[in-house]
């Protein structure tokens, strides 16, 4: 039993505290993912996982934030395809119109009487990145001098 047929099984209140989305947005979410997946896979292809799948791996890793590796032990999949299937939701989902961002300010502009403006602050999420290593062509910018302090550590 995969993750989503756990959640299936929830009532309302259970689903949305282990999710953090109701039920309708979840369904929402899912309409347009499998909208994507079809367009994507309308040529033949591997299938992959199940949309329904990937979309509780990345509710899921955004609600606890917990690492690949964790995530990969608990769901018995690679931690490559964990990343790949959150990855595909979150371009997925901020590329629809149903779940744009852009209008949030004007969604939350103070009413008449209240003069505090809401700000939108934008978080990046900067965990799992690869490390950046020197190029090939390091030993143009590289001096050839030593480590001083070896050098009279040795004499």
């Amino acid at each position: 039993m995969n993750a989503y047929e756990k959640l299936e099984k929830l009532n309302d209140k259970d689903f949305k505290q282990i999710t953090g989305v109701t039920q309708r947005v979840f369904e929402q979410m899912l309409d347009v993912l499998r909208r994507k997946y079809a367009q994507e896979h309308s040529q033949g292809g591997q299938p992959g996982l199940p949309v329904e799948l990937r979309l509780t791996l990345a509710l899921e890793y955004w609600r606890e934030y917990r690492s690949l590796r964790h995530m990969a032990n608990d769901h018995q999949l690679s931690k490559s395809m964990i990343n790949r299937a959150v990855l595909w939701v979150e371009d997925v989902l901020s590329e629809s119109p149903e779940f744009e961002l852009k209008d949030l300010q004007e969604r939350f502009k103070p009413d008449e009487g209240n003069e505090a403006p809401i700000e939108v602050v934008l978080i990046a999420d900067v965990e799992e990145q690869p490390i950046e290593r020197p190029k090939h062509n390091q030993k143009e910018s590289y001096s050839g001098k030593k480590n001083v302090t070896q050098r009279n550590i040795k004499s």
